[in-house]
């Protein structure tokens, strides 16, 4: 096994799903034994892999097999083919479907995780009968504890709500967003319909996810709070000042409508 990290990595990665041959196993068990920089490279792999098993496990539950299958499809129907053609799709889709399952799932945890801005309104938008509320619930849905795992250093906190405060121009500050027995995990700007949507994270040790979302949707008048159900999940709305707001996770309508209150009292005033 060679010494560059790269090479190290690759084989430590082999490694882990238990790819290598008795031959090459034993030669990395006797490494490990010798090389404390080497064991620290792998359970630095072995963390890396923890924190994501349970987002995948649910994103890919609900990865878009049939929009894949569709695609592969078309791409076989344009390219010259052997006579048995049938047995190479199915050859094919086992061979990709692993990698391109995957790869889904990495753009939506980067796109929920990373603090990325993320097109809701593009070519693969929400059809328009669709509102906003349902959007975030389709992704909300792919959140998991582990997606949430790690919380943002103070530092970070101040930049993301500033970011998010400019594009929904209001401030939004850490003493107005903050929850009693929630954990801030994040906040990250999206984009629905062309206009700036935010969400707020947070880590309720008893209940899992829980987001406050605001939209700049410009709609005139105002709306109470209130509760619904979308997409599986308890949810509580309101509107005002040309602001769209939600509340949205798995705890009990009661609780969300506590936590709904509580934001709703800071609308205006940096929430």
């Amino acid at each position: 096994m060679a010494g560059t990290e790269h090479q190290d990595d690759e084989t430590l990665t082999a490694f882990l799903d238990g790819e290598l041959s008795p031959r090459d196993h034993g030669a990395v068990l006797e490494r490990l034994g010798g090389d404390p920089g080497l064991r620290q490279r792998l359970e630095a792999l072995q963390f890396s892999r923890q924190g994501l098993d349970a987002a995948f496990g649910a994103m890919l539950s609900v990865a878009p097999r049939a929009d894949l299958e569709a695609m592969l499809d078309r791409a076989l129907a344009q390219a010259p083919q052997p006579r048995r053609s049938a047995p190479i799709r199915s050859r094919i889709w086992q061979t990709w479907q692993p990698r391109l399952l995957a790869a889904a799932a990495l753009i939506v945890v980067a796109c929920l995780a990373g603090g990325l801005g993320y097109s809701l309104g593009g070519a693969n938008a929400p059809k328009a009968a669709e509102g906003w509320h349902e959007a975030v619930a389709e992704y909300w849905a792919l959140t998991t504890k582990a997606t949430l795992a790690l919380a943002p250093s103070p530092a970070t906190r101040t930049q993301q709500l500033a970011l998010a405060g400019d594009a929904l121009g209001i401030p939004l500050t850490a003493s107005a967003i903050s929850l009693d027995g929630q954990s801030f995990r994040g906040a990250q700007l999206y984009e629905f319909n062309g206009k700036p949507l935010v969400q707020i994270a947070y880590l309720d040790p008893d209940y899992g996810p829980i987001a406050y979302c605001v939209i700049r949707n410009g709609k005139p008048g105002a709306t109470s709070p209130t509760s619904a159900e979308i997409g599986g999940f308890n949810v509580v709305h309101w509107s005002g000042d040309g602001f769209g707001r939600m509340v949205i996770g798995r705890a009990p309508a009661g609780r969300l409508a506590e936590i709904a209150a509580r934001l709703a009292g800071e609308a205006g005033q940096g929430a």
